[in-house]
């Protein structure tokens, strides 16, 4: 292993601080010595750069592999909630065919309750009764922006002039092909 790759990506990037000062020092003149310090460092930097992205490129599989093996157990323990489902679904139906309410066992005791499911049909609530439910805090109401759409909207616009509410976070990438 050569010395270059011993070298993390903070000595290299010092290295050129250093090679910084230098140019600083000589009024800004390169030196056949800097320019050769320069090529030499651009190599090690472009080295430990194929080095980081062979790693993102290692681990990106990984998460690819890892997103594979949740969608597999996900897909498992749907089916054995599934298989639970239609077991007591069995349960119910031998207790409500034979007639009885109750069952005792050794091991357990069977009895068959009813249960009740409520749902709102949200096509026939009309703003209204929305309003009312909203003022007895019974609904929740969400809030959810259409960031494409507004971004859209205000693209156009300088972003001094942009509402106080419209944060635009800027962050250097780097692309690699």
């Amino acid at each position: 292993m050569s010395s270059q790759n011993k070298k993390s990506l903070n000595d290299i990037l010092e290295e050129y601080q250093k090679i910084e000062n230098e140019l600083i020092n000589n009024n800004g003149e390169i030196t056949s010595e800097l320019e050769e310090q320069l090529n030499l460092h651009e190599l090690e930097l472009g080295d430990k750069l194929n080095g980081y992205e062979h790693f993102v490129r290692y681990l990106k599989s990984k998460i690819e592999y890892l997103k594979n093996m949740e969608q597999h157990y996900a897909n498992r323990r749907k089916i054995l909630e599934n298989s639970i489902k239609r077991c007591k679904k069995s349960m119910v139906t031998s207790l409500l065919i034979t007639g009885k309410n109750k069952i005792k066992t050794d091991d357990f005791n069977f009895n068959l309750g009813k249960s009740e499911r409520w749902s709102i049909d949200l096509e026939l609530l009309d703003d209204s009764y929305k309003k009312e439910l909203a003022d007895q805090d019974l609904i929740e109401s969400t809030f959810k922006a259409k960031l494409n759409n507004i971004k859209e909207k205000y693209a156009n616009i300088d972003s001094s002039d942009l509402p106080d509410w419209i944060q635009i976070e800027h962050s250097d990438y780097i692309k690699v092909r």
